[in-house]
């Protein structure tokens, strides 16, 4: 068997064995995290200690919401408020059986996706006791899977564009690339055409959205402030999906993405871009490709790379695959400050919690790198 030599040059501060083998990590709106399933949810606590873990009624968008030491999700039909000490519900609110995709509002309550097996899809918004405050119809069954809240408005793609509604269910403004309408009539909203797709929809700076077009000619990132105006950022499509958006040293965001890969004698090298302002500050090259990119502690960036489950099991006992499942800390200047080479194959995260620790999860260990 042919040997890889790596060595990790930093050293996991605890691990502590996945409650169960599937799942996605999240943040619990303190310093611990949560692995989430359809069916099952678990905590864990700063130091590495499983809290709790329970089996939960199922539901369809694993993705529990944390909140003022609450944990929400959408339970048979309800809002289930879960302690974080405990995981035990501690409040339900009744929002009905086609409720879907749970997320908070910016007045306090909470907004939604309800998908009826048989009539019109609808875009929720209810209070914290579960009053309704609005609800507005979704032409298709795909919309509303990207929903940002952007000052005192909710901004989700609608029939392929973005939609801003405000508290009262108010339309306030309709945009696409180079378009926007502001309070417009539903009727002058021109149809979206078949290749139009909102690709992606990430929170920017505060007064800003970052927004992913594409259409049958082009596509590329653009900037969306909070009247529906969009500005070109990345119109090369030379650069590929799920970006990282981390602040710059001076408080300026900077956008990580994976740039264009090239080949020669030896083999493939993939980049890294770190685009700020107008330019690119600095790249970062890597013999295989990354499969995350997530922004770290004081501006750093974490880059990973996995092979997937079914190459491992291929080759990894003929090549051992070392050199491409780990997790890579760039500082600011694009520098690397450290590498961790996973014992298998990565299936969670990373995920810096607001300390900076880095959790990463490898053969059925959750793993805690320190900043």
């Amino acid at each position: 068997m042919e040997q890889v030599i790596v060595t990790s040059d930093n050293a996991p501060i605890w691990s502590v064995e996945l409650p169960f083998e599937d799942g996605s990590l999240y943040p619990d709106g303190a310093v611990g995290c949560l692995i989430a399933t359809q069916r099952e949810l678990a905590a864990v606590t700063a130091d590495g200690q499983v809290r709790w873990s329970h089996e939960v009624p199922f539901y369809r968008s694993r993705e529990p919401l944390a909140r003022d030491g609450r944990i929400y999700r959408i339970e048979d039909g309800h809002i289930v408020a879960r302690d974080l000490v405990t995981g035990l519900p501690v409040a339900s609110i009744d929002v009905g059986p086609d409720a879907f995709s749970l997320d908070f509002d910016p007045w306090g309550g909470f907004v939604f996706r309800e998908e009826p097996q048989q009539g019109e899809a609808r875009l929720r918004s209810v209070t914290t006791d579960g009053a309704p405050r609005w609800a507005v119809p979704m032409p298709h069954v795909a919309d509303a899977l990207h929903l940002r809240v952007l000052g005192d408005l909710i901004v989700a793609d609608m029939d392929n564009r973005l939609r801003a509604y405000d508290r009262d269910g108010r339309l306030r403004w309709v945009s696409w690339p180079h378009l926007w309408l502001t309070d417009p009539d539903p009727a002058e909203i021109p149809p979206a055409e078949q290749h139009d797709d909102v690709a992606d929809l990430l929170d920017y700076d505060g007064t800003r959205l970052l927004t992913r077009w594409e259409w049958r000619s082009g596509g590329g990132f653009y900037l969306v402030d909070e009247l529906g105006r969009s500005t070109p950022y990345i119109t090369t499509r030379q650069v590929r999906p799920a970006p990282a958006v981390l602040p710059s040293v001076d408080g300026r965001p900077r956008l990580a993405v994976q740039g264009p890969h090239r080949q020669d004698e030896l083999g493939f090298t993939y980049t890294v871009w770190m685009v700020e302002g107008d330019g690119v500050a600095w790249t970062h090259e890597l013999g295989v490709a990354p499969t995350r990119l997530r922004p770290g502690a004081g501006g750093t960036l974490l880059v990973s790379s996995t092979p997937t489950q079914r190459r491992w099991d291929t080759y990894h006992w003929l090549k051992t695959l070392w050199h491409e499942t780990f997790v890579r800390c760039l500082a600011p200047d694009g520098a690397t400050r450290w590498t961790w080479y996973a014992p298998g194959v990565i299936t969670l995260g990373p995920l810096a919690r607001p300390d900076g620790v880095v959790l990463v999860a490898a053969g059925g260990r959750l793993y805690a790198l320190p900043a």
